[in-house]
Formats: structure tokens, sequence, C-alpha cells
């Protein structure tokens, strides 16, 4: 009897101590969630102002010269140094989605728009770096795709879609393609670079994961976690196509009207 009030005990002790060990891991898991929010608003401050700083500058080259220092060389530094503000802008804004959905406050805001004119929009934005990269984008769009969506999160799977092809595309062609079925629009990216083996497949739209070694790309390897996020969010479904060596098809479908404001 004395022998199974002790083992009794023991167990009491073990589950108290799991449960002791599980709450301590949840709150080590919220605050390195709070921690990346607060780091993250706070990085974004002055990444906001200094490149509205660097935009006034710009703005001001082009009315007048600088004495004693050329043009070119001027103009040269602060589009390099855009370009830096931006990519670091672009780690902080995925680090807070990170930050979002490990917490639950992920959201998406549809409205009306056309997918069509948004499409366009991004590739003419991003025209000057696809082209430098990949020499050539060719764009596929048959007619106008309205419907309802988040375009800001629409614009950001685009986005690292085609940042994805510019790292992983080899100097090859980018081709983006938009048809529209009665319930779906239906959006692919290809490229003709690397290619990604079939058992990576679906493992790089997990959190952190890249095709390729993390030495021969830059990133936080987030970018397609994020864009699943946002796909399914709309109701819809984000997948690869590839073989090594052959490129890749990115396919995002979303229904035209089937997401829901999140709360």
């Amino acid at each position: 009897e004395h022998g199974e009030v002790a083992m009794a005990v023991m167990i009491t002790r073990d589950i108290t101590a799991h449960k002791r060990a599980e709450l301590g891991l949840r709150e080590a898991v919220r605050a390195r969630d709070e921690f990346v929010s607060v780091a993250s608003h706070e990085l974004k401050t002055p990444l906001t102002s200094l490149q509205l700083q660097i935009e006034g500058l710009r703005r001001a080259l082009s009315r007048r010269s600088e004495d004693g220092v050329p043009d070119d060389r001027i103009r040269k530094f602060t589009e390099q140094t855009s370009r830096q503000t931006a990519r670091l802008g672009q780690l902080v804004d995925d680090m807070l989605d990170l930050s979002r959905i490990a917490t639950g406050k992920f959201r998406i805001d549809p409205a009306p728009m056309d997918l069509a004119a948004t499409v366009s929009d991004v590739i003419e934005r991003l025209r000057p770096q696809l082209e430098a990269a990949n020499g050539e984008v060719r764009l596929d769009l048959r007619e106008p795709v309205p419907g309802s969506w988040d375009r800001e999160r629409i614009e950001q799977v685009l986005s690292n879609l085609l940042t994805n092809a510019m790292r992983y595309g080899k100097g090859a062609a980018v081709e983006v393609g938009l048809r529209r079925t009665p319930e779906l629009a239906e959006l692919t990216v290809t490229d003709h670079g690397v290619g990604i083996a079939p058992e990576d497949l679906a493992r790089i739209f997990e959190r952190f994961e890249r095709a390729i070694s993390a030495s021969e790309v830059s990133g936080l390897g987030l970018g397609l976690f994020i864009s699943r996020q946002i796909v399914e969010a709309h109701r819809g479904r984000i997948w690869v196509e590839s073989e090594l060596g052959k490129g890749a098809t990115f396919h995002v479908e979303l229904p035209l009207y089937g997401a829901s404001p999140s709360r």
C-alpha cells in the first residue's frame, strides 16, 4: 500500500514538472514573439525616415548639381542605399508577419480590385531589378480579372515569387501569366533556372526553408511561408512544379470572391 502511495506521489510530481516545463516553454515562445514584434517596430521607424530622406535627395539631384561632386556618383550612391534600405525594410516586414502568424494576429482586408492591373503594377515596379537579373520579363495577361482580395498582401505574394525568380533564375527570362475561370484567378510565375528537387517541393513553403543552401542566397527563408499564409487566408492554394535544372513554375489559385475580412 505504501508503495502504491509513493508511486502515485512520483507520478503526480512528474506531471506537475511536465506542466511547469510546458508552461515555461510557452512563456519563452511568447517572449520571443513579443521581442520580434517590438524589435521589428523599432527598426521600421528609422528605416522609413531614411527612405524618405533618400527620396528627397534624389529629387534634389534631379533639379540641380552638387558643387564639386559628379551627379552620377551621388545618384549611384543614393540608388544603392535605397535598394539596401528597401531590403532591410522587407526583412523587417517578414519578421513582423512571422510574429503576427505565430500570435494569431495575421489579418487580410479584401476589397474589390482588378488583379490583372495589380500584377502589371508590381512587374513595372520591379522591372529594373528583373531585367538586370534575368534580362527579360514576359507578361501574359489576356483580360481584366476583377475580384475581392487584399491588394497589399497579393502584391506581397507576387513580389516574393518574382524575387525567387531573380534569385534562382540564373539569368533566364521570367514568365508571368494570369487567367480567369468562372470561380478562380490563376496566377503563374515561371523561371528557367536551377529548379527544385522533388523532395523539396513541399518543404520550401515552411518557415526558414530555402530551395538551396542558405550560403548561396540571402534572406530569412520566410517569403514562401508568408505567401502560403496569405494565399490560404484568401481560401486559395499555392504550389510549385519543378525539376532540377529545368526551372520552376509557381501556381497561385485564388477564389474570385471567397475571402472574408479577418477578425
